[in-house]
């Protein structure tokens, strides 16, 4: 089944030994980029825009994904220091945002920092396989978030072996 989303995947970019970081212009125009589209999203928007649009994607909400999604919100540093009607705005903001803005999932996406896109990528697939089912939607989804992400194929195919190991029982 990680072959079903993963196969669409562009191959990893890699940076030959002696190229410097500093001249790779073209990177440092998109990450340029990038910050301006997301600057106007905090990173709990970004992150629950993610986990929203996971568990939504396939357009309805299975009561398994319900259950994982109020436990990521309840567990994630990100949301969990924040008061419930703190929450609740995020929410109402995000749905809004989402609905309104050209490209938003992408805006948020780039606004979520380096280190925390796979975790997230992996609390998504966990998310929407909870349900036992990987339907063409979400696989499509899955496919735009790693795009957006900028996730390395490596990267998704283990994570999505092992999320698949663990939603399997």
């Amino acid at each position: 089944m990680s072959q079903f989303f993963s196969a669409a995947l562009a191959e990893p970019r890699t940076r030959p030994n002696n190229e410097s970081v500093f001249m790779d212009w073209a990177r440092m125009a998109r990450e340029a980029a990038q910050q301006k589209a997301s600057a106007s999203w905090s990173v709990p928007e970004a992150y629950f825009a993610l986990l929203f649009t996971a568990a939504t994607c396939d357009g309805e909400l299975a009561p398994a994904e319900h259950e994982t999604l109020l436990a990521l919100v309840h567990r994630s540093r990100a949301l969990k220091s924040l008061t419930a009607q703190e929450q609740a705005a995020i929410n109402a903001a995000v749905v809004e945002r989402l609905q309104n803005e050209d490209n938003g999932m992408a805006a948020a996406c780039a606004a979520l920092p380096t280190d925390m896109r796979l975790p997230a990528f992996a609390q998504a697939l966990d998310l929407i396989l909870a349900d036992g089912e990987l339907k063409p939607a979400e696989a499509s989804y899955l496919n735009q978030l790693v795009a957006y992400l900028e996730l390395a194929r490596e990267d998704v195919q283990r994570v999505a072996e092992i999320m698949m190991l663990k939603n399997k029982y």
